[in-house]
């Protein structure tokens, strides 16, 4: 639980913290709504939005991860449908120290920053995802998730569904995180698959 709990607050790391825009009380028009779908990004989009940008930064760059940021004012809706409007992807370069972060912020890329750290040991080849091994991607996952129960959307912090993609090194799958809340909002919990065969795997928390 510890360790779910420090991936969650991983989730608010965010290149910049500005606040933006003010709450609109006017209703949504159609066109207002079609603008909301399209600033929520499945994890898979949001890669391959932010992969560009890596290789423009390094031309041997790979992902390390991906995770959902909690920067949306509460909702009922936020996540259930696989989706999120906040990303950062993390990409490093393998057998180097070099890492870059595309931070994105309403379904754009907002901040792309090289944060290679000095000192900082060099990543191994086995922590990098390749993109074409992810076959399965957050709105299927999560579909499978909610079938399993006891999963449920957050209300004040880490709020409705998250999303993490992760190298699990021991045992050498791509695991997407589900991440949501016991029914009494007490407990955060998560299911975890592999984004392969999307077979349910037990996360290691």
């Amino acid at each position: 639980m510890k360790k779910l709990v420090f991936i969650v607050l991983l989730m608010f790391i965010s290149i910049s913290m500005t606040e933006k825009g003010s709450a609109r009380t006017l209703q949504l028009t159609d066109d207002a709504l079609e603008t909301v779908e399209e600033q929520q990004l499945s994890i898979k989009q949001a890669i391959e939005l932010a992969y560009p940008s890596a290789l423009e930064w390094n031309e041997h760059a790979e992902l390390l991860d991906a995770i959902s940021i909690d920067l949306d004012k509460p909702g009922k809706s936020i996540g259930s449908n696989g989706k999120r409007k906040y990303w950062n992807i993390s990409f490093g370069v393998p057998d180097t120290n070099k890492f870059y972060l595309v931070t994105i912020h309403e379904g754009k890329i907002d901040q792309a920053n090289d944060l290679t750290g000095e000192g900082t040991s060099p990543y191994p080849q086995k922590e990098f995802i390749q993109l074409e091994d992810i076959k399965y991607d957050s709105p299927e996952l999560l579909k499978k998730a909610l079938k399993m129960g006891n999963i449920y959307p957050g209300k004040d912090w880490a709020k409705g569904y998250n999303f993490m993609l992760k190298k699990d090194t021991e045992r050498n799958i791509n695991l997407l995180l589900v991440i949501g809340w016991n029914s009494d909002q007490t407990e955060m919990t998560a299911a975890g698959f592999d984004t392969s065969t999307g077979e349910y795997i037990k996360p290691n928390l």
